[in-house]
């Protein structure tokens, strides 16, 4: 039995507004100041500059900061460990509610503990609420309630039901953080029913992120491109055998966070 969406649809003002907020924090990506982002967009500074306001209590930066510099702040996680679980989160997991009630929520396909505490530990400042559930479809998922955590993931595009998904992060993301995203995005696929491939890479999600994977594939290492197939529950994206096993040499490369070790292939 197919489930029926039963949300309503966004007014266009509040689609609009979404469009906005993206379009703001691309320019801010690309080192426009807050000022130059304003006067060009003509957008009161004062919104800009609350879009753009730093999250306290987090250890996630703002992508702003991260990928333009390559090196996070003092306090936060090391660049390649939030990478990591921006390309985990990317696949595996979403945002529900709003202030208050704002809650990310991560498939697992099996119950993992000691790899949520670590999400935690590596992204939030102090420990948070979290609890596990089980979905007849999904298997274990687990509830992280935390505002500005979802708020501080919103930057870097994770899904919201109400927010709305932004694939253009993936346009930024430089070749020194090119492992650890695609280590993380594996591992979410893995855990969120798309099964660990047996041959080269395959990759899962909607189309419009799967096509920012496939660029930044070929940006950073060079490979041909791969064919994107839209399917009716997810699309998936495949490569040339080739092209594959570069981009496995690259995913084996990160594993400080992997929830699987990569396989060792004969010498």
């Amino acid at each position: 039995m197919t489930a029926v969406d039963t949300r309503r649809p966004l007014a266009p003002a509040a689609l609009e507004a979404r469009e906005r907020t993206v379009r703001i924090r691309a320019a801010a990506r690309r080192g426009k100041t807050a000022r130059e982002i304003a006067a060009a967009g003509d957008y009161p500074l004062k919104l800009v500059e609350q879009i753009l306001a730093p999250i306290a209590d987090v250890r996630l930066s703002d992508p702003a900061q991260l990928l333009h510099t390559r090196e996070a702040a003092p306090g936060f996680a090391a660049g390649d460990v939030q990478l990591y679980w921006v390309g985990f989160l990317r696949a595996a997991g979403r945002i529900c509610g709003q202030g208050t009630s704002f809650a990310l929520i991560v498939t697992l396909g099996e119950r993992s503990e000691e790899h949520v505490e670590t999400l935690i530990e590596d992204l939030a400042a102090s420990q948070v609420r979290h609890e596990f559930c089980r979905s007849s479809l999904l298997g274990w998922q687990v509830y992280v309630r935390e505002q500005n955590l979802c708020k501080a993931l919103l930057a870097w595009g994770i899904p919201s039901e109400l927010h709305g998904d932004d694939p253009s992060v993936l346009d930024d993301i430089p070749k020194v953080f090119l492992a650890p995203f695609l280590r993380g995005y594996a591992d979410g696929n893995w855990t969120n029913g798309g099964g660990r491939p047996r041959g080269g890479p395959v990759f899962y999600g909607t189309e419009a992120v799967l096509n920012g994977i496939n660029a930044m594939v070929r940006r950073g290492l060079g490979v041909s491109a791969g064919v994107v197939t839209v399917r009716p529950s997810r699309a998936e994206l495949k490569f040339t055998a080739a092209a594959g096993r570069t981009i496995s040499d690259e995913i084996s490369r990160y594993t400080a966070r992997s929830r699987h070790q990569p396989t060792r292939r004969p010498a």
